[in-house]
């Protein structure tokens, strides 16, 4: 690795760097919230309206949530908040509305308040004051989460290397744009609570202390509730198990090769993953009862029927998963669209010699999670900003990239680094702008060959849609 000591900013440059991006992250969503005149749409409103529905109605039936937002149209295009058939329940967890209930409650507060300085804010859960402040609650996980990233980053690499990782991560990957423009969805807060789980496995003797065993269980139980996959995380607990008890069977065959297996699997390596099995599938049993309740059985989750319901044999195949088409097309593509990420997945291998248990179970996190995705039918991801579903490994992307720049040899690393990270940036702005105005479709394939083009056009575009509304 490359010395950067003589190079690494001083605390307080980190600190005055982290403030800029936390503002840059509020003015964009601010004025997007301003420009459109609210917060919660698509995918968002899903998740939003059995919160509400439950803390108003004490129901999660969502026909009439959504028949009041029907009515509202965005400031900006004119387009209606509802384009779709409105539905009594709704498919998504209620973990993200449980996340975000106490900034929900800071919601109703501060309408309360307004309404007795003389402003008429209808104190209904639905007017625009609850979902800024629900929106901001979003933001202000996912900004803990990248906290959490930068110090699982410090723990292994340099400081310099650690804050080009998080900026990076921050506003070159697809967490940019569900950061400040989509916040009311569930990717930001999963992100936060993977990371909090990933850094509690690398950052304590967890296997040891039946407290941390509890909390990553609370934690991944949390994350799983508020998004299914994240579940698959529990591979980084498992094959940092698995790991121990190889090394201690190498180690036995070293001195004998007629070594006793008995004592090679000790007892805490059992109970540490039962206990956080255990806890986080308890946490799971709400929302089995939900569904239960609103369809009749425990386990008819819509993500595991929708495929069929578009056409499809099912809505998994997991013996032809569109691995290529996921990391590589113009199509969604997570590498083509965040070159960024593939600097992180080289950087994880740069450093597996020497940290190969934590390089391990980072790439087999990652890799399940390409599986998940490219095995659902629609693997391109929906009406979707880049790979959105890969948000959640935001840590390990981060861990990868403080690797990468750590083990850059040149003399001019933190120049070479800064550069690189500020073009990658602007390379994910454009693309917004492509995205954002119409350049490309939302869902639709766009070919590699296309967004290329349309790099070198996305301002001009961007900025005659703005003033053409």
């Amino acid at each position: 690795m490359i010395n950067w000591t003589d190079q690494n900013l001083g605390k307080d440059w980190v600190k005055k760097l982290f403030w800029v991006g936390v503002v840059i992250t509020l003015v964009i969503f601010l004025f997007n919230f301003t420009l459109i005149g609210f917060g919660v749409y698509g995918d968002g409103i899903g998740y939003y309206t059995p919160l509400r529905s439950l803390i108003f109605d004490g129901d999660l039936q969502i026909y009439d949530e959504y028949e009041y937002l029907s009515y509202s149209k965005s400031n900006f295009s004119g387009v209606a908040r509802v384009d779709k058939a409105i539905p009594q329940y709704s498919k998504y967890t209620l973990g993200l509305g449980l996340m975000l209930s106490p900034f929900f409650a800071l919601g109703h507060l501060a309408t309360l308040i307004a309404n007795t300085l003389g402003l008429e804010i209808e104190p209904n859960g639905l007017t625009w004051s609850y979902e800024l402040f629900y929106c901001l609650g979003s933001i202000t996980l996912g900004i803990l989460g990248l906290i959490a990233c930068y110090k699982a980053a410090r723990l292994f690499f340099s400081q310099t290397a650690s804050v080009l990782g998080v900026a990076g991560i921050w506003f070159a990957s697809p967490l940019s744009f569900y950061l400040t423009l989509e916040v009311s969805m569930s990717h930001a807060v999963s992100q936060f609570l993977i990371s909090v789980f990933l850094y509690i496995c690398i950052s304590t003797a967890w296997v040891k202390q039946r407290r941390q065993q509890i909390l990553l269980g609370l934690v991944l139980g949390l994350g799983t509730f508020v998004r299914l996959q994240n579940i698959l995380f529990a591979i980084v607990p498992i094959t940092m198990i698995i790991w121990n008890i190889i090394n201690r069977v190498i180690k036995a065959n070293q001195i004998s090769r007629n070594f006793p297996w008995k004592g090679m699997i000790k007892f805490p390596d059992i109970t540490s993953l039962v206990v956080i099995g255990l806890v986080t599938c308890l946490m799971q049993l709400p929302q089995m009862f939900i569904y239960q309740w609103q369809y009749s059985s425990f386990f008819k989750i819509p993500y595991l029927e929708e495929g069929g319901a578009e056409g499809y044999e099912s809505s998994f195949n997991w013996i032809k998963p569109q691995i290529s088409n996921v990391l590589f097309s113009g199509h969604r593509g997570l590498f083509f669209w965040h070159p960024v990420l593939l600097l992180s997945i080289i950087g994880l291998i740069l450093v597996y010699k020497k940290l190969p248990i934590l390089v391990t179970s980072f790439l087999l996190a990652f890799g399940l999670q390409v599986y998940l995705v490219s095995s659902w039918w629609c693997w391109w991801q929906g009406s979707s900003f880049g790979g959105r579903m890969f948000i959640n490994c935001s840590l390990i992307f981060v861990w990868g990239l403080a690797a990468f720049w750590d083990n850059l040899s040149y003399k001019r690393s933190r120049l070479i680094g800064v550069g690189v990270t500020l073009f990658l940036i602007g390379w994910n702005v454009l693309l917004i702008l492509q995205y954002e105005s119409g350049m490309i479709p939302s869902e639709d394939a766009v070919t590699i060959g296309e967004v290329l083009g349309n790099q070198l056009f996305a301002i001009p575009h961007f900025i005659n849609h703005v003033f053409n509304r």
